[in-house]
């Protein structure tokens, strides 16, 4: 799903959740509120409150039974807006019903079975929505995070009760409501139930299995289990670990198997990226990204989004320095067109001059919303900064004297040039066996041809910037650090990463406890890790004052050099350990995102080391986190970039 649709759809849900309060506010300007205004407003707000809570628990079971995808990011945001009618639902009886009167309500909750049981619904959603924000996520875990918001259907169903005590049996509706919350409820049982049943199945071979054999696998099961040190494949409990094929055209299928849903998500890979691009060629690679769903010569310019469409499904694409990729994410019938579609692109993409045209618009607009975003601007000028002669510090968007004067020939010429079978990595992970995914591969990719990849030879940079301070039209000033670190397949990343978090990851971060907490020194800052196949970049960014720009380039300086003296503490090695698997888990919570892994993986470094990857993490010692800091964070090798906001000195 692109940003657009997605801006568009929270936009769409803002809209509906507000629309009952707006129907409240003109009923109170037109004063049309019923004779008895209390009393409606307040059936109206807890309705609202019980509807959206089950349009949230519906989401789900909508892709349970449908295999869709797209709805899922809604989740929190439609539980937030519950949270926020039951809120206005409780004032009013607090202002309106009691004027405060504690004595009064105390006695009414006590007496009264609907109030009680409205009471704790609220009660149970005040946790949940305390914790719906993407720090507290990490700082949960995975695990612990969704265990928690398990009670929603605690609450989901003390507020059809209250509801129901509330209206006696005159009304028909809280019935309604309670059915429904029935409804879904039923769906995720069955679904656990059949979850349950094919991982036994998977485990007991068949029904048939004898109580010998039974035994043994139990005392296999139980033995792994014990042993706790045995690695496996990122995913659900259960997970088979992926499968590597090797077209005999040089196309690499990674397949998965991953039954949390009937849907399927295929993406294909190239290891073609910004820095495969000479100085003539900047931006080709990003250009191609929106060009290649434009059509071929059998799919015409608009027939690709509406193919997919029809699939049930939804597309995005995302370009690196490293790599370029397209992905799909279909129900699982969709697979075979799916590849199909994926194949003809990667090879058959036609280039209509109108498309090429129309389409550097799109570009410039996405420039522009770089340039207009001081975060994402920051973070591009500090990449330059670090990589001043090499590849990786060249704009992935190109120029725009560039992209204007870009025709059809050059375009093409690159593409055939590196959209070539062994430069593809085609991965399948969903409702699917690798057998499957190996037949609808070859049956697709397996019959494209084209001459051996040349990939220029490109080096480790060797060399930083100079510092920049950049005049803005902000009011606020930013700061930007950064330093080259450990690429991927190297070793350190896993200490690099750790010590990123320890660094700028949450509240409880160093940086964040010395310079916003205690010296107040910036409004907010971050650190951030890249680790691309070349070379790794570790980023510090802050928003601050202009006259704290020294003050807090010294006291991250003697931050990071406190850690190459002093080294960091247990608890410190231990809470970044937490945050790198609860991170992990949400990045591979869906076939997307798990695809998404492996196909980064294979593109710059390899399968097996990101399926190792928590394994090895885990692994790190509090030395070897000093150990990074000594090797790749000094005080005089990191570049600066400093946004002064118009009129400061």
């Amino acid at each position: 799903m692109s940003r657009r649709v997605r801006i568009a759809l929270k936009a769409g849900v803002w809209l509906v959740c507000l629309s009952p309060l707006a129907k409240l506010f003109y009923g109170f300007w037109t004063d049309d509120l019923t004779a008895n205004p209390i009393s409606y407003v307040t059936n109206e707000l807890g309705q609202t409150t019980l509807r959206l809570l089950l349009l949230s628990l519906a989401l789900t079971p909508l892709r349970i039974l449908f295999g869709w995808g797209w709805q899922m990011p809604l989740r929190r945001l439609l539980g937030l807006f519950a949270f926020f009618y039951v809120c206005l639902h409780l004032s009013v009886w607090v202002v309106l019903d009691h004027f405060f009167d504690w004595r009064e309500m105390g006695a009414d909750i006590v007496k009264r079975p609907y109030i009680t049981v409205g009471m704790l619904a609220f009660t149970l959603l005040v946790p949940l929505a305390a914790t719906s924000t993407t720090g507290m996520i990490k700082r949960l875990g995975a695990a612990r995070w969704r265990r928690l918001h398990r009670l929603v259907y605690a609450a989901a169903v003390a507020g059809c009760l209250h509801f129901i005590w509330l209206a006696k049996k005159v009304r028909p509706d809280p019935w309604v409501y309670a059915a429904i919350l029935a409804l879904l409820l039923g769906i995720r049982v069955w679904d656990s139930a059949r979850r349950f049943a094919r991982r036994r199945d998977h485990l007991l071979g068949s029904s048939a299995m004898d109580s010998t054999a039974r035994l043994l696998v139990f005392l296999v099961l139980l033995l792994t289990g014990c042993a706790g040190v045995t690695p496996r494949a990122p995913g659900p409990p259960g997970a088979a670990a992926p499968m590597r094929h090797v077209l005999p055209n040089g196309v690499v299928v990674i397949s998965q198997e991953h039954r949390a849903s009937d849907i399927v998500a295929v993406q294909l890979w190239l290891r073609v990226g910004g820095r495969d691009e000479a100085p003539a060629e900047l931006g080709l690679s990003h250009y191609l990204e929106h060009m290649l769903f434009k059509g071929t010569p059998t799919r015409p310019p608009g027939s690709i989004d509406t193919e997919i469409e029809g699939l049930g499904g939804n597309s995005n694409a995302f370009t690196s320095y490293d790599f370029t990729h397209y992905d799909l994410v279909v129900p699982l019938s969709g697979l075979r067109a799916a590849a199909a579609l994926l194949a003809d692109i990667a090879v058959n993409a036609a280039f209509v001059p109108a498309e090429l045209e129309s389409e550097k618009k799109v570009v410039f607009e996405e420039m522009n919303l770089t340039e207009d975003d001081p975060e994402r601007f920051l973070q591009r000028r500090l990449t330059e900064a670090a990589y001043p002669a090499h590849p990786y510090g060249r704009p992935l968007l190109g120029t725009r004297e560039f992209v204007k004067n870009l025709t059809r020939e050059t375009l093409n010429a690159y593409y055939k040039k590196h959209y070539v079978p062994a430069n593809m990595v085609l991965v399948v992970v969903g409702a699917v066996t690798p057998a499957q995914a190996r037949d609808v591969a070859a049956e697709t990719f397996g019959r494209l041809t084209g001459p051996a990849p040349v990939r220029p030879a490109v080096g480790p940079p060797t060399r930083r910037g100079a510092p920049q301070d950049v005049r803005r039209s902000e009011r606020q000033a930013y700061l930007g650090i950064a330093w080259h670190a450990a690429p991927t397949g190297n070793t350190d990343i896993y200490a690099v990463d750790l010590l990123t978090y320890i660094l700028g990851d949450g509240p409880s971060s160093r940086l964040n406890q010395v310079l916003r907490e205690q010296r107040g020194l910036v409004q907010t800052i971050d650190a951030s890790y890249i680790p691309r196949q070349l070379s790794g970049l570790v980023s510090v960014t802050a928003r601050l004052d202009a006259k704290n720009f020294d003050a807090a380039e010294a006291a991250v300086r003697e931050i990071v050099r406190r850690v190459r003296d002093e080294g960091v503490t247990s608890a410190e090695r231990e809470r970044a350990i937490t945050t790198a698997e609860s991170s992990y888990a949400f990045d591979i919570e869906t076939v997307e995102g798990l695809a998404k892994a492996y196909g980064q993986a294979e593109t710059t470094w390899t399968l097996q080391d990101e399926v190792h990857y928590l394994e090895r993490v885990r692994r790190v010692s509090a030395e070897q986190i000093r150990a990074a800091a000594r090797t790749y964070f000094g005080d005089d090798n990191y570049v600066r970039v400093r946004f002064l906001p118009e009129g400061a000195r």
